[in-house]
């Protein structure tokens, strides 16, 4: 994985805040050692017929030496005191790699382990927490969006030609070797044992009645029969009137056996398509020949030009569909969509199980992960801080720490004025 040189990295605002306060203490704390400069000075040139501003100097003197005692122990943390390559300072880079390590470390064995992650998550209640969140209108809406934006994503992202040559290619020959005649056998089964083809026949039955009924299905039949009566003459229409008078006879006789098949549960068709559909069902089953005539038929049509042709052109048909419904926030996709992330939310709100499953699936696989890759993890932060610039992480450093220890200079500046004026005070006590 490459590493990004953070010398290249942008000021960000928060650093440009952080750098701001450090200037104001460091500031601070130069004023304190000017100040105390100024008054040692002023007290020393004073001191004659003011024997008090002794104190005033001890004191100053003191808190001068505490104040560049201080400066110089805050800045070789960071870098060389004024330049000087003194032992042991510039603390900080020159043991960049043990920091990195220690970190990485530190990581891997105080925080990434499964104990602390397993308690942190049941902490945290993520499933319920999710179930506030996506009981949101808000978030609910924008989890649409979001899907809809994936969608469209995706289906821009694809390569039209390619794609659709690789379904069409990968769906004929899948289609070719599907096993069709089992899964048509365990359909007819499952039918059969539940009496359900019989509604498919009621169903057909019906449909066959209606379909009969349309007038230009009527006359289409009419004209049939009509063009087959060539020993009728045509002058008066004889023709289509016979045609008309036999369509009609043979429609009230189908319009009877219709009815009585679909008031007769017990009627001879029913018993005939009954035997047919078991027969059917056995052939597919265990005929051998059988499924092979209609494997090798199967497999010639999914080969044919014609066919892969219309299953490229349904694929195209199907990515044109979902690129213009995603990118439609009226579409029936959205629509749909939206209905699913709403009931999905109301449902998951509901159920308090389902949250603390959720914890405990969490749970579960974030403690073999942590296991696994917990130490690849810390190995990965050491890498990512032995590969910091130097100037760059002694500022970030110090961006973070560097105020606190302005304030350490200060103490020591007022500290070390008090241990002076002690000190002197005690010594003039003690002449």
């Amino acid at each position: 994985m490459a590493l990004i040189p953070t010398r290249a990295r942008p000021p960000s605002s928060s650093d440009a805040t952080k750098r701001a306060r450090l200037q104001r203490a460091q500031r601070l704390a130069l004023g304190f050692l000017v100040a105390a400069t100024l008054a040692y000075i002023g007290a020393r040139l004073a001191l004659p017929g003011h024997p008090w501003l002794h104190y005033v100097a001890a004191f100053s003197e003191a808190s001068m030496v505490g104040a560049l005692a201080d400066w110089f122990a805050v800045v070789a943390l960071f870098r060389h005191p004024m330049g000087v390559r003194l032992p042991h300072t510039a603390i900080i880079p020159r043991n960049k790699a043990r920091i990195a390590a220690t970190l990485g470390d530190f990581i891997q064995s105080r925080f990434l382990t499964s104990e602390k992650i397993e308690d942190g998550i049941r902490k945290f209640t993520p499933g319920r927490r999710l179930a506030k969140w996506v009981s949101r209108p808000a978030n609910a809406a924008r989890l649409l969006d979001l899907t809809r934006e994936l969608i469209a994503r995706v289906v821009a992202s694809l390569d039209r030609e390619s794609v659709r040559l690789f379904v069409k290619d990968t769906a004929a020959r899948q289609l070719g070797r599907w096993d069709t005649s089992a899964l048509v056998a365990r359909v007819l089964r499952l039918l059969t044992e539940s009496g359900r083809h019989q509604a498919l026949l009621d169903e057909a039955l019906t449909q066959l009645s209606q379909f009969l009924q349309h007038e230009d299905v009527r006359e289409e039949l009419v004209r049939a029969i009509a063009r087959h009566m060539e020993f009728v003459p045509s002058t008066l229409n004889l023709d289509e009137r016979l045609g008309r008078a036999i369509f009609q006879r043979l429609y009230e006789a189908l319009q009877t056996v219709l009815d009585a098949v679909r008031s007769d549960r017990d009627h001879v068709l029913r018993r005939r398509f009954d035997a047919a559909v078991i027969d059917l069902c056995d052939r597919l089953q265990n005929d051998a020949a059988f499924r092979s005539q209609l494997s090798a038929l199967q497999a010639e049509w999914a080969c044919e030009p014609a066919t892969q042709e219309a299953i490229g052109a349904l694929w195209e048909d199907v990515r044109c569909w979902l690129d213009d419904q995603a990118r439609d926030p009226r579409g029936a996709l959205t629509e749909h969509l939206a209905a699913v992330i709403r009931d999905f939310a109301q449902a998951y709100a509901r159920r308090t199980r389902l949250h603390l499953w959720v914890d405990r699936q969490l749970a579960g696989l974030a403690a073999p992960l942590v296991a696994k890759y917990g130490r690849s993890i810390g190995l990965f932060i050491t890498a990512q801080v032995e590969a910091w610039n130097d100037a760059f992480m002694v500022d970030q450093i110090e961006l973070s720490i560097g105020r606190d220890l302005q304030f350490i200079r200060l103490n020591g500046t007022l500290v070390g004025g008090f241990v002076g004026l002690v000190i002197y005070t005690a010594s003039q006590l003690w002449h």
